[in-house]
């Protein structure tokens, strides 16, 4: 299983994944899941924001059916969630059972891990499957 963000590191850590799972045999799952500020129930009373997590939602469906569409050699599916990066990738792993998460970071130190936190740390932290972290190298 392999989250992504679209962003490039993510896409390279994907071709990364690809390659393991070539290498065993094995299904990808590749999962996206769509930030939320607050919680979507509440999300429905703030005008304009239910509408925005909406389009969100329709724009990461239709990337993420794009990226399993272009992987053509293995058996591929996706998940999509909303809410806590977190708890999505968390609820992708609860929901598939995969041998392996393989997962870019963004390798923050510093104040912007302090701010920002890490999400491959609490993935790591409390994901029931083995993590492979793969860090970009630009930084």
């Amino acid at each position: 299983m392999c989250p992504i963000d679209f962003d490039e590191n993510s896409v390279r850590t994907l071709e990364s994944a690809l390659q393991i799972a070539r290498h065993f045999g094995a299904a990808m799952i590749v999962v996206h899941v769509v930030p939320t500020v607050v919680e979507l129930p509440e999300a429905a009373d703030i005008p304009g924001v239910s509408q925005r997590y909406e389009e969100a939602e329709k724009t990461a469906r239709q990337r993420l059916a794009e990226v399993v569409r272009q992987i053509t050699d293995i058996v591929c599916e996706s998940g999509l969630y909303a809410g806590n990066i977190v708890d999505g990738i968390l609820q992708g792993i609860e929901r598939f059972k995969p041998d392996l998460l393989v997962m870019a970071t963004h390798g923050r130190v510093g104040l912007q891990h302090f701010f920002l936190g890490s999400v491959a740390e609490a993935v790591l932290r409390k994901a029931s499957c083995p993590v492979l972290t793969i860090r970009n190298v630009a930084n």
